[in-house]
């Protein structure tokens, strides 16, 4: 078949750099202004850090405008090349890292993910409703003379589908003051304590709502304990475990099997009065007498149908069983004896159970708490703080 030459060819349009104005709305507001780049998060319409307002964004390609460019000719090439899909936002260092630095190391599949990842993401954050907010708590100290972290991330996921008020973090930072089986550790470090709940008390509410806390514990028991007996019972307190398999910080979706009882394991009448709460470890009673230094009545509270171990509390039923449980025993405990002014608790227990000794205990009618710490440097228990 021959061309008709009087047929006059229209040119072929070439793709325009410009990306279109609705496509650069959606873009921006499924990036949430931030960059897209995995780990980066940079928010993106303020200068860093004057923070004056301003558009520091940069449209990238994920296949190159031209095919010569950055991933341009891998398979797949969209037939438009300005499309929602292969635009991710970011900023002006990302941008040259993927496209001019390093770009075999962001291949389509890789830069698809981070987009993906990071508009998922800030979709979920902005669909969770205004009183869903939480106020972040962390006491963290040194577990075996090391530092401990948990990042802002683990976090939300373990509080959604509420949302963190990460500005409004307080953080019990204790890792500098030098851990040492003395009386002079832990007074030094109650007192930071207080200092930071006073702060975290202080913080105004949202639309009138009282205060909502978040509290994930790495620190020792007996701090734990007493940050416990430091929150106002007109704070509505959320607390969290750090589990191992697999590693999260989110209570697991299921009913929990934990149950828990008490039990008297040696009489000693007008005695001291010790309680060994056994969950994720054992302490014996012949330890509670050598601390003491003298015979006691002893209590145990402990799990039903399982060894103590440390990986017993999955779920939330799980801690609330063990509170309704505890608050039992201290009714028992004050009818049994009701000239008693403190009672001496040797804890092994998850970081929650130990806040919750703390917490549970009403100030007006239960005896002070004496708490006990185990430690191999001092060759067993050291008295440590009092909950009064």
């Amino acid at each position: 078949m021959t061309e008709d030459p009087g047929l006059i060819k229209a040119p072929v349009a070439k793709p325009s750099r410009s990306v279109p104005a609705p496509t650069r709305l959606f873009l921006y507001v499924q990036a949430g202004g931030r960059c897209e780049f995995d780990g980066c998060n940079k928010y993106l319409l303020e200068h860093y850090p004057t923070e004056s307002p301003g558009n520091f964004a940069e449209q990238a390609h994920i296949y190159a405008f031209a095919k010569s460019g950055p991933r341009g000719s891998e398979p797949g090439r969209p037939a438009e090349i300005n499309s929602i899909e292969n635009l991710i936002l970011l900023c002006p260092e990302c941008h040259h890292l993927v496209d001019s630095v390093d770009p075999a190391s962001y291949p389509v599949e890789v830069l698809r993910k981070f987009k993906r990842d990071h508009e998922d993401r800030i979709f979920w954050l902005t669909d969770l409703s205004k009183d869903r907010a939480t106020i972040p708590l962390v006491i963290k100290g040194l577990i075996v003379n090391r530092p401990v972290e948990i990042s802002d991330e683990e976090m939300q996921v373990a509080v959604a589908p509420s949302y963190l008020r990460r500005r409004d973090k307080v953080e019990i930072d204790l890792t500098a003051v030098p851990d040492e089986p003395t009386l002079h550790y832990w007074q030094s470090a109650a007192s930071t304590i207080d200092r930071q709940v006073r702060r975290l008390l202080d913080l105004p509410p949202e639309n009138g709502r009282s205060l909502r806390v978040s509290v994930f514990g790495l620190a020792a028991i007996p701090l734990l304990v007493y940050l416990g007996s430091r929150l106002s019972d007109k704070t509505s307190v959320d607390l969290y475990q750090r589990h191992r398999h697999p590693e999260t910080w989110k209570w697991f979706d299921e009913p929990g099997e934990a149950r828990f009882s008490y039990r008297v394991t040696a009489e000693a009448s007008g005695s001291p009065v010790a309680l060994l709460i056994n969950i994720s470890g054992k302490n014996d009673v012949q330890a509670a007498h050598s601390a003491l230094g003298t015979e006691a009545q002893v209590y145990e509270l402990t799990l039903d149908d399982q060894a103590p171990n440390p990986l017993c509390l999955r779920t939330r039923d799980d801690l609330d069983r063990f509170t309704t449980t505890y608050n039992r025993l201290l009714s028992h405990i004050r009818a049994a004896h009701p000239q008693l002014e403190a009672v001496h608790v040797f804890p092994a227990v998850p970081a929650p159970i130990a806040i919750t000794l703390g917490r549970a205990r009403l100030p007006k009618v239960d005896p002070r708490l004496v708490i006990w710490d185990r430690d191999s440097r001092a060759g067993g228990f050291t008295r440590t703080l009092e909950i009064s």
